[in-house]
């Protein structure tokens, strides 16, 4: 994790970008880019860790976002794939079609002020990136 406890306030809010429309009118893809591992980190760096983290009550799953944005963040992507998986049993699919603007990242603390975290965006990168890694072992 960061040191700089301001990281929600230098680091903006940011989507990944969309696949070009010609290539989504063509072929069936999806519509954004899957995130970097450096683009998922910084996102993940802007969690602030609440005392009583709304983002994981509002989650009809009742997700542990923060614990596993933290190991997201720190790099240790199979440990946090294992931790999203135990509360969902498809979060590689929650990641994509979850209504999160409504949900978890509705009830983000960063909401109104800063943007909330990304947190369906690192869902869908910590658990792609897990499956890549190891398979179908999760």
């Amino acid at each position: 994790m960061s040191q700089n406890v301001y990281q929600f306030i230098d680091l903006q809010r940011v989507d990944p970008p969309k696949k070009p429309l010609k290539i989504r009118k063509i072929e069936f893809v999806e519509i954004y880019e899957p995130f970097s591992e450096g683009q998922a980190k910084a996102q993940a760096d802007r969690c602030l860790s609440c005392g009583n983290p709304y983002c994981e009550w509002k989650c009809p799953v009742h997700n542990y976002i923060p614990n596993w944005l933290k190991l997201a963040n720190e790099g240790r992507i199979f440990e946090a794939a294992e931790l999203s998986h135990q509360t969902n049993t498809l979060p590689e699919v929650c990641g994509r079609v979850c209504p999160q603007d409504r949900l978890c990242e509705g009830s983000c603390t960063l909401h109104d002020e800063f943007g909330a975290v990304t947190i369906g965006n690192i869902e869908r990168y910590i658990n792609d990136k897990a499956f890549e890694m190891a398979g179908a072992r999760i």
